[in-house]
């Protein structure tokens, strides 16, 4: 893909439009993307898709009533017709006095968005490379994995992704620039069967350069993962300490991170309401959201609305330090956006997402946090995790599965259990924290060890 400045050209053309047919302010996102998908089954490929999609974006502020519309036909006289829509349709929606466009209030980049490969996370050969190379790196997913053991008998599936988009962005206060971006990934499930016994492993990962992407890794992975689950069998209902896999790590911060959105906590929805400042974690926990990050799957030199991403503290010595901002909660909040609005694509109203979220790795050993634990149980599989927590109050019962750790080193595999407890409880009882800090797309989690957690299974507790 390359820079179209025709695109450039129409966002800012749309921005004026909109102000001759009435818009106190207007915003314009045009986004230019092409995918790639091929699923892959029995050593063969089942499905090849390819996606080129293109469109437009527009809201259209009025008397703090904002409209918003999308169109994939990006010629002038489409979105006139997109724009003059919106100006009858806006004087129907509700006014808000938060509703409000970007603008250097919020900070502005001083510089030409692409300019700064530190700013950018696109490899061109994404999108360049052959799609007899694609397909196979989909193969090699799937070959690698059932050629890892002969108790590896098949895939439930084996997906390859990749993408590139390039975002052209003008509003009604002066911001205006374009960007590219990129990723490639794969993901795949595994069945293992040894007797009558059947488990299942999984495995995915996601990265921003073609030539990083290691199809082989993945599936070993998987069908290591999925090996040695062989033989699980529940345990008796008891409390103790437990060690959190870095794959199993970006889960739990994932749906900490929703309830850090300021939208959540304004309207109540969030545990953390009301307690930023006060301490909410271990000492050694913290949790950072950085859109700077350099080679980072989030990366970007803007948010959403234009707005610059930001290196975001949000917990820090287990302290909550702050949330995540996009215009509407800052203003409301009284507070400026932390650059954290996220759009998918033009058809995207958009909202406040994560950019590039990792908890702070430690200075221990996995195998030493470990061997520390003379009775414990090792998480790797959590089921269902988002459904399992309550956002409000924290207490959460998550039907998990893992490996038990007896005199430091793994014992055997375990599945028909659950965890239980509350979220706060569970933070502040953050232990030993790796140095193994691993990243799952765009969220990155080390190794770390919980002092005690309650693990639901038969029989009587311990």
């Amino acid at each position: 893909m390359k820079e179209k400045k025709e695109y450039m050209d129409l966002a800012l053309w749309a921005v004026e439009r909109a102000k001759t047919a009435g818009a106190d302010g207007a915003e314009t996102y045009i986004s230019d993307s092409e995918s790639v998908q091929i699923n892959v089954s029995e050593r063969q490929v089942e499905q090849v898709q390819a996606v080129l999609d293109a469109g437009i974006g527009v809201r259209f502020l009025k008397d703090r009533k904002i409209a918003f519309g999308s169109s994939n036909d990006l010629s002038r006289d489409s979105v006139k017709s997109l724009i003059d829509d919106l100006s009858k349709k806006v004087v129907f929606h509700t006014p808000d006095e938060f509703n409000v466009l970007a603008g250097k209030e919020s900070g502005l980049l001083d510089k030409d968005w692409s300019s700064d490969p530190d700013l950018i996370s696109y490899d061109p050969q994404i999108g360049e490379a052959a799609i007899q190379d694609k397909i196979k790196n989909a193969i090699r997913l799937e070959v690698s994995g059932l050629d890892y053991s002969p108790k590896v008998k098949g895939a439930m599936y084996a997906v390859y992704q990749d993408g590139s988009s390039f975002v052209y962005f003008a509003n009604s206060n002066g911001i205006a620039g374009w960007f590219p971006s990129a990723g490639v990934g794969g993901g795949i499930e595994f069945s293992a069967v040894e007797g009558n016994d059947q488990q299942s492993g999984s495995f995915s990962k996601t990265v921003t350069r073609f030539r990083d992407f290691n199809p082989d890794e993945i599936g070993r992975k998987a069908a290591e993962n999925a090996v040695k689950m062989l033989g699980a069998k529940p345990i008796e209902s008891c409390e103790v300490p437990m060690v959190v896999s870095p794959e199993i790590g970006t889960e739990m911060l994932s749906f900490i991170v929703t309830m850090l959105s300021a939208d959540q906590v304004q309207k109540g929805k969030s545990m953390f309401a009301g307690k930023l400042g006060a301490k909410v974690g271990a000492a050694s926990f913290a949790l950072i959201d950085d859109g700077r990050l350099k080679g980072g799957l989030g990366t970007r030199p803007v948010d959403g609305e234009g707005v610059p991403q930001q290196t975001t503290p949000l917990i820090v010595d287990g302290i909550l330090k702050n949330f995540l901002y996009d215009c509407y909660t800052a203003k409301k909040g009284k507070v400026k956006s932390t650059g954290n609005r996220a759009r998918g694509d033009y058809q995207s109203r958009g909202g406040i997402g994560t950019t590039n979220l990792y908890m702070k790795q430690g200075n221990v050993k996995p195998e030493a946090i470990m061997s520390g634990i003379s009775k414990g149980f090792y998480l790797t599989v959590a089921l269902g995790l988002f459904a399992g927590i309550d956002p409000v109050s924290g207490d959460f019962s998550i039907p998990v599965a893992g490996f038990m750790i007896e005199k430091g080193k793994i014992a055997f595999p375990v599945r028909g259990i659950s965890i239980g407890g509350n979220l706060f409880e569970f933070l502040n009882s953050v232990d030993k924290i790796g140095d193994d800090l691993t990243w799952f797309g765009a969220t990155a989690c080390p190794t770390f060890s919980i002092k005690s957690i309650k693990i639901g299974g038969v029989g009587k507790k311990q």
